[in-house]
C-alpha cells in the first residue's frame, strides 16, 4: 500500500536512538513526512489528553514504555484497529488494537563494589549492611513525572515480597528524584533504581556505572503503540507500526539499544504480561495508595512541594 502525507508520532523513545528505525521507514515510504515528537512519558500522556479534549484530529501514533498509561486509553476506547499482519510472540497484540514492540527491563545501576540489588529485598539488605555508604547516594524515578517509573514501582509493590522493606531503606537514604532515565544515570550516587535497560547498558558500556546483579530476573515493560481513533493519517500510522514489528524494524530497534520482542533478551527478564489481568495495574485505589506511600517516602506533599 502506498501511503503519503504527514505522520505525527508521540514517542517516549529519543530520536537519536531511533535513527535506523526512521531511516528504514523513510526508505520504504518516501512520501511520508514524519513529525517525531519526543517527550517524557507523563508529559506525552498529558499532551495526548489535551489534544483529545480539544476535539479534531490528533497525533497518528502513540508509542511509549509507560504501558499502563497507554493501556488505560486503549481500554477506554481510544484506539482504532491497527490492521497490521505480524508474526509476533504470544502476548504482544492486544485484540488488534495495540502492539508490544519491545520488552525492556529496568535495572539498578551501581557505582563502587557490586552486590545484589535488583529486587527491593536485595536493596533493603544492601543498605542495611552499610547505611553510611548510601546516605544521600540514591536516585529513583520521580513517579509523578515518569510514567515508566510509576509502573515499575507499582509492579514491584504487587510482586516483590521485599517491597516495603526496600522502599523504607530507600526512604532512609533521602533519595534524589529523576524525571528521566538520563537523569538517573547522571545522578552520580552509589545506586540508581529502576533505570530503563537501554540506558543502563549504555552507562555500563561507557564505564559510568554497572548493572547490579540479582537473584531474580529483571522486571520488563513493553513499549506499546496504538493508533488513536481520531488520528489524522491512520494509514501512515499503520504502515509505521507494521515497520516497527517487521524484521527490519525489530533489527533497527536492536541497533538503537532497545530490546525487540522478536529477539531473545540478552539477560533474564520477567515481562509485565499484556493479558486479561493487566487492568489490575489500572485500579484507581491501588494507584492512589502507591502514590501516597511514595510521597511519604520521598517527603513530598500533594501538589509537588517537599516536606
Amino acid at each position: 500500500m502506498v501511503v503519503a502525507g504527514r505522520l505525527t508520532i508521540l514517542s517516549a523513545a529519543e530520536r537519536p536512538y531511533c535513527a535506523a528505525l526512521l531511516a528504514g521507514f523513510a526508505a520504504r515510504h518516501p512520501g511520508v513526512e514524519v513529525d517525531f515528537v519526543f517527550g517524557i512519558s507523563t508529559a506525552l500522556h498529558q499532551r495526548y489528553l489535551a489534544e483529545h479534549a480539544a476535539g479534531g484530529a490528533m497525533a497518528d501514533l502513540y508509542w511509549s514504555s509507560a504501558m499502563d498509561q497507554l493501556m488505560g486509553l486503549v481500554l477506554e476506547g481510544h484506539a482504532q484497529p491497527h490492521g497490521v499482519s505480524h508474526a509476533l510472540p504470544a502476548g504482544c497484540d492486544w485484540r488488534g488494537l495495540a502492539l508490544a514492540t519491545t520488552r525492556e527491563p529496568v535495572f539498578t545501576l551501581m557505582r563502587g563494589p557490586l552486590a545484589p540489588a535488583g529486587t527491593f529485598g536485595e536493596i533493603a539488605a544492601l543498605i542495611a549492611a552499610d547505611p553510611a555508604r548510601f546516605a544521600g547516594q540514591v536516585a529513583m524515578p520521580d513517579i509523578e513525572a515518569n510514567g515508566l517509573g510509576f509502573l515499575a514501582l507499582l509492579e514491584a509493590s504487587l510482586n516483590d515480597p521485599g517491597f516495603e522493606a526496600g522502599l523504607g531503606a530507600l526512604e532512609s537514604c533521602r533519595p534524589a528524584l529523576g524525571g528521566s532515565a538520563p537523569a538517573l544515570v547522571n545522578h552520580g550516587g552509589q545506586i540508581a533504581v529502576h533505570v530503563l535497560g537501554a540506558y543502563a547498558l549504555r552507562a555500563e558500556a561507557a564505564g559510568q556505572a554497572r548493572i547490579a546483579p540479582s537473584a531474580a530476573p529483571a522486571p520488563a515493560v513493553a513499549r506499546l503503540a496504538f493508533i488513536p481513533r481520531r488520528a489524522a493519517n491512520p494509514e501512515a500510522a499503520s504502515a509505521f507500526l507494521a515497520h516497527l514489528v517487521s524484521p527490519d524494524g525489530q533489527a533497527a530497534l536492536a541497533e538503537g539499544g532497545f530490546w525487540p520482542v522478536t529477539q531473545p533478551p540478552p539477560r533474564p527478564i520477567a515481562p509485565i504480561a499484556l493479558d486479561d489481568a493487566f487492568p489490575r495495574l489500572l485500579d484507581p485505589a491501588r494507584r492512589s495508595a502507591l502514590l501516597a506511600r511514595w510521597r511519604d517516602a520521598v517527603g513530598r506533599q500533594p501538589g509537588g512541594t517537599t516536606a
